[in-house]
């Protein structure tokens, strides 16, 4: 058996949790009662957030 240079590959596949993952599975969790308690909560406490009331769906084109 010859004894030289070797080079392994290995291959590895993981999960990162990003904080922007973690909100939206909390979110997803929630009943809508939950869900609307949530947003106004954050309407209230952010004063850069506002309401839209149109009941028109958003266009993100």
């Amino acid at each position: 058996m010859a004894i030289g240079p070797r080079l392994d590959l290995r291959q590895s596949q993981g999960l990162v949790i990003t904080p922007q993952l973690q909100q939206a599975i909390k979110l997803l969790q929630m009943s809508s009662i939950e869900l609307t308690a949530y947003i106004d909560q954050e309407l209230e406490s952010n004063p850069l957030l506002d309401r839209d009331e149109s009941g028109e769906p958003e266009s993100f084109a």
